[in-house]
């Protein structure tokens, strides 16, 4: 009985090595022609003002909107679109969404976003405090990066959580602000 399992699993091994040796498949589609000159990954910095830039939705939420043409239905539907937010004075760059204790409030910063038009949005968890929840975020740089479908690197793991990471892998420049 032995002898039969083992010349069995051998001949299990055997077939499965077999049947995993194929030729190349067909070449897939062509990509999309691009532009000499045109970068298609958006990537732009906003400069928090508390004072000017959000409005008061509810006694919890604060919203600031700020408009773009930079998308197209693709990269809505099919892209990807981050945010990262460094406080004033440092230089680490923090994926949203993200929370953020502060006095008696646990303060939630995230985003939403369509094809013209950027929404950074407060939450807080106490009422009323959506003047101290914005004035949190005062003078703190929000970085965008949106990459459409078609950019998007395949077969390389990234940490999009990680600015510093995508900056590199997408060739984003360092010196914006």
């Amino acid at each position: 009985m032995k002898a039969f399992i083992r010349i069995f699993t051998i001949g299990l091994v055997g077939i499965a090595t077999v049947s995993c040796i194929s030729t190349t498949g067909p070449e897939g589609p062509p990509g999309r022609d691009g532009e000499d000159g045109i970068v298609e990954i958006y990537s732009a910095s906003i400069d928090i003002d508390a004072d000017q830039d959000f409005e008061v939705i509810d006694e919890y939420v604060s919203v600031a909107s700020y408009g773009w043409n930079i998308l197209d239905e693709e990269t809505v539907d099919y892209g990807v679109v981050l945010a990262y937010l460094r406080f004033d004075g440092t230089t680490n760059w923090h994926a949203l969404p993200m929370s953020v204790p502060y006095e008696n409030d646990l303060v939630v910063l995230r985003y939403s976003f369509d094809i013209d038009n950027f929404d950074l949005i407060i939450e807080g968890e106490v009422a009323g405090n959506n003047n101290v929840n914005e004035e949190l975020f005062n003078g703190d740089t929000i970085r965008i990066v949106a990459i459409p479908p078609g950019m998007l690197l395949k077969g390389k793991v990234i940490d999009y959580s990680n600015y510093e990471e995508v900056a590199k892998a997408y060739g984003l420049l360092r010196n914006e602000q």
